[in-house]
C-alpha cells in the first residue's frame, strides 16, 4: 500500500488531498519544477490541477507562478490576499528527488475591493459586471486559510513518509543504519496524534514519547519561546532536569546553525556555557519552525541519530512545530476575546461614572490590577500643550504630585507625552533610553509609560511601576496596557465632554453672580410644579423678595459692596428654606421663592425668617445710608386662590410686594383672594422704624396676623 502512494501519479495525489472537507471549496494545482530545453532551468510548471473555479484559478496563477521559485525556497507554507480579496496557499516540497509546489485557491475574503475587481475585468467590461460572480464565492477569513494550509501540508508529510522506507531500504544496501517499518508507523501515527492535540504539553508529549520509543533517545529537551518571544526557556522532557536554563533571541543561531541541524554534533563550549545543566558529549538539533515563524528547537542529547532516523524526527518535528504554531493563534485568538469582553465590562463600569476625580481613581486603579503595578500616576497635558498635570495618584500623596513641574518632553513621561510611543524600561539604570539613577520610592526598576491617545493627538500618559513581585513587567503587560488605555482616553474625553456640557447648561439656568436659577429657569421650573400641583391636588407658594432702597445702598457703597450684598441676601434666602423649595434671582435685587406643597399661612412663617434674617444681617457700609439697616419687602401669592399660572402667580405676588413697598418697605403682604374682595388685605402689622420698633412688637403683630388667619380658614 505504501508503496503505492509512493508511485501514485500526480492526479491521483491531488484526489486524495481533496478528500480533506477543508479542501471541498478549494481548486488545487500541482506545479513541478523541471530542466531541459524546452522549460527554463529551475522554472516551475503545473503538472496536475483539480479546477472548482476557473476565474480564482487564473487569478492565482497570475500572482503565484510569476515567484514560485521565491515561495519554494523559504521552505514554509504561505498564505497570500491578491486580485480583488482573493486567498490562495502555497506548500513547498520535495519527493521522490523532485520539488513540488501546491496551491490552493478558490475562496475570497468577505469585504470586496471593487478597485482591485475592475482590473480583472476583460473586454471593455467593469468591475460591476463581475460583481455577481464573485459574490457568490464562497468566503474566508485570513486564519481559516491559514487552518486548511496546515492540514494539507501535514496530509503531504504523511504522504512523503513512504519515501524515508525507500531511503532505509536504500541505506541497508550502502551498509547505513536502516529504519524499519516500526519506526514508521510509529512517526506516521504521532503525526496523526498530533493533528487532534490540543494543548503544547499535549504535543511536546506526543514528540517526545515517540522519539523515545521509536528511536531510544537518552535525553530530550525543548526550547519554546516566552511569552515576549525574545527568549527561549529550555525544559528538560526526558532523562535531564525541568529546567534548564533559558537562550536568548541572539544566541539562538548557535543551537539552529544550518551546519548542526539534523546531524550528531559535539556539544561544544559554547552551548554549555549558555546551558550549563545540560552534561552531554554529543546532541542533535531539530529547529522547530512554522510558517516562517522561528519557535525553538528540539535537541536529543548522548544519542546516535543516523541520517533516515533524523529525516522522520525532522519531519515529526515539523508537524509537531506546525500543531504548536496552530495553537498559540487558537490562544491569541482566544486571549484577544477575552480581552474584547473584559474591555466592554470595564467600558460599562467605566460608563457609570460621571465624575473626572473618580473615573481617574477608577482608570489608575484598574491599570494597576491588570498588570499588578503597586504604583502609578495619570498626566493630563495643559491645553497649551506646555505643561503637565498630574491628576491622580498611587502609591504617592496626590497634593505633593500635584506641585511638581512637569513639561512635555522632559523625563520619563515627557517623552512618551512628547512621541507619543510606548515605553517599557526593564531597568531605568541599564536602559540607554532613560539611563537615571533609581529613585528609592520604587522598590523595582521596571516601568511602563502609555501615551493616552485621542486618535493622534496624545492628551495624557499612564504610568506605572513597581509589580507586586518586583519582576520586570512583560511584553504582554505593555500590549494590554495598550488596549486598556484606547478604553481609558476615551472615557476620559467623555467625562470632560460631558462636564463641559453640564457647565455651560449650568451658566444658562444660573445667575452668575450669586449662583441662584435665573428668572428663564425660574418660569419652566415653576410651570412644572403648578402642573404637578394640579394633578395631585396640591398648595403652591410664591414668595417675590425686594431689598429695600437697594439703588442708594449701591450708589453710596460701591458695586462691590453692592455685589456682596446680594450674595448674602441669596444665602439668607436658601438657608430660610427646604432642599426641595427653589429659590431664582428674578432680576436685580428681586429674588423669588417658590415652595411647592406650601399654604399661604406656612408660607408666610417662612417669608418671616427671611425678612428678620435680612434685617439683622450686617451688611458691608449699611451703616452709612440713611435708614443705617439694608431690609427687604415681600409679596407672597399662592395657587390655587391666587391664580393657576406662572403669570397669574407672578402678578399676584408683585402686586402685593409692591403694597408693602408703599406701606413703608421692611414687611411682608400677602396677596388678596377672591374671597377676600371688599375686605381689607392681609399684611404683616406695619413695621415702626426699624431703630424704635421692637423684635418682640414684631412677632406679636405676626402672631395676631396668623391667629386671625387660621380663624377664617377655619
Amino acid at each position: 500500500m505504501t508503496q503505492e502512494r509512493a508511485n501514485m501519479p500526480f492526479g491521483d495525489l491531488l484526489t486524495e488531498l481533496k478528500r480533506l472537507p477543508a479542501l471541498d471549496r478549494y481548486s488545487l494545482t500541482l506545479y513541478r519544477r523541471c530542466a531541459g530545453a524546452v522549460a527554463s532551468i529551475g522554472r516551475f510548471e503545473p503538472c496536475a490541477t483539480m479546477v472548482e473555479d476557473h476565474l480564482c484559478r487564473e487569478v492565482s496563477r497570475q500572482f503565484f507562478e510569476e515567484n514560485m521559485e521565491v515561495f519554494f525556497d523559504e521552505g514554509t507554507p504561505s498564505v497570500c490576499r491578491y486580485g480583488g480579496g482573493f486567498f490562495g496557499f502555497l506548500i513547498p516540497f520535495s519527493m521522490s528527488g523532485e520539488d513540488f509546489c501546491l496551491v490552493g485557491d478558490g475562496v475570497r475574503e468577505a469585504s470586496i475591493d471593487l478597485w482591485q475587481l475592475a482590473s480583472l475585468a476583460r473586454d471593455g467590461g467593469d468591475a460591476f459586471s463581475l460583481l455577481p460572480y464573485v459574490e457568490s464565492l464562497c468566503t474566508a477569513s485570513y486564519e481559516e486559510v491559514e487552518n486548511v494550509a496546515e492540514q494539507v501540508r501535514l496530509k503531504i508529510e504523511q504522504y512523503r513518509l513512504p519515501e524515508a522506507a525507500g531511503s532505509a531500504h536504500a541505506a541497508v544496501a550502502q551498509g547505513q543504519e536502516p529504519v524499519g517499518d516500526a519506526e514508521l508507523a510509529a512517526v506516521s501515527q504521532a503525526m496523526e496524534r498530533l493533528d487532534k492535540a490540543a494543548t503544547v504539553t499535549a504535543c511536546i508529549a506526543i514528540c517526545c514519547e515517540t522519539i523515545v520509543s521509536a528511536f531510544q533517545a537518552a535525553s530530550i529537551a525543548v526550547a519554546l519561546p516566552d511569552n515576549d518571544g525574545k527568549s527561549f526557556p529550555v525544559t528538560g522532557v526526558w532523562g535531564l532536569p525541568d529546567e534548564l536554563g533559558t537562550v536568548n533571541a541572539d544566541s539562538l543561531h548557535l543551537f539552529v546553525a544550518p551546519e548542526k541541524v539534523k546531524k550528531t554534533v559535539l556539544w561544544d563550549g559554547k552551548m554549555r556555557a549558555l546551558l550549563p545543566e545540560i552534561r552531554a558529549a554529543v546532541c542533535t538539533i531539530f529547529p522547530l519552525k512554522a510558517q516562517g515563524e522561528r519557535l525553538g528547537f528540539l535537541a536529543l542529547f548522548d544519542t546516535d541519530v543516523h541520517t533516515n532516523a533524523a529525516l522522520l524526527i525532522s519531519m515529526l518535528a515539523g508537524a509537531m512545530a506546525g500543531k504548536l504554531s496552530s495553537i498559540g493563534k487558537d490562544a491569541t485568538r482566544s486571549k484577544e476575546n477575552a480581552l474584547s469582553e473584559r474591555l466592554m465590562s470595564l467600558t460599562d463600569t467605566l460608563l457609570q461614572i460621571d465624575s473626572k476625580d473618580l473615573l481617574y481613581e477608577s482608570i489608575l486603579k484598574i491599570a494597576s490590577e491588570l498588570i499588578d503595578a503597586t504604583q502609578g500616576s495619570i498626566m493630563l497635558i495643559d491645553k497649551d500643550g506646555v505643561g503637565m498635570q498630574i491628576v491622580f495618584t498611587q502609591g504617592m500623596t496626590l497634593n505633593v504630585a500635584r506641585c511638581l513641574q512637569l513639561k512635555v518632553g522632559k523625563g520619563i513621561a515627557g517623552m512618551v507625552a512628547k512621541t507619543g510611543q510606548p515605553l517599557l524600561v526593564n531597568d531605568v539604570e541599564k536602559d540607554s533610553r532613560v539611563a537615571m539613577a533609581n529613585r528609592s520610592r520604587f522598590k523595582s526598576k521596571s516601568l511602563i509609560c502609555i501615551p493616552l491617545k485621542l486618535k493622534d493627538k496624545v492628551i495624557g500618559v499612564l504610568n506605572l511601576s513597581d509589580k507586586k513581585n518586583l519582576r520586570p513587567f512583560t511584553h504582554s503587560d505593555l500590549q494590554l496596557l495598550t488596549s486598556f488605555a484606547n478604553l481609558a482616553s476615551l472615557m476620559i474625553e467623555r467625562t470632560e465632554v460631558l462636564e463641559e456640557s453640564e457647565r455651560f447648561e449650568q451658566l444658562s439656568v444660573t445667575d452668575p453672580l450669586t449662583g441662584l436659577y435665573n428668572r428663564r429657569f425660574l418660569k419652566s421650573r415653576l410651570e412644572e410644579e403648578l402642573n404637578r400641583s394640579m394633578r395631585q391636588g396640591l398648595n403652591l407658594t410664591i414668595i417675590f423678595i425686594d431689598l429695600d432702597f437697594f439703588k442708594s445702598y449701591n450708589d453710596l457703597c460701591g458695586h462691590l459692596a453692592g455685589d456682596e450684598a446680594l450674595k448674602l441676601t441669596a444665602d439668607i434666602i436658601k438657608d430660610s428654606l427646604r432642599d426641595m423649595d427653589i429659590v431664582a434671582r428674578y432680576g436685580g435685587e428681586e429674588f423669588c421663592a417658590v415652595l411647592p406643597g406650601t399654604s399661604k399661612v406656612e408660607a408666610m412663617i417662612v417669608a418671616e425668617r427671611i425678612r428678620a434674617g435680612i434685617e439683622s444681617k450686617r451688611f458691608p457700609g449699611e451703616s452709612d445710608i440713611p435708614l443705617r439697616r439694608l431690609t427687604a419687602s415681600l409679596g407672597v401669592a399662592s395657587f390655587p386662590e391666587d391664580g393657576r399660572s406662572f403669570n397669574d402667580l407672578v402678578h399676584a405676588s408683585d402686586i402685593a410686594l409692591y403694597e408693602a413697598k408703599a406701606r413703608g418697605r421692611n414687611r411682608i403682604v400677602a396677596a388678596r383672594t377672591s374671597s377676600e374682595r371688599g375686605e381689607p388685605k392681609h399684611e404683616i402689622p406695619e413695621h415702626r422704624p426699624v431703630q424704635t420698633q421692637s423684635a418682640l412688637a414684631k412677632t406679636l403683630d405676626f402672631n395676631a396676623y396668623l391667629e386671625a388667619s387660621l380663624q377664617s380658614k377655619g
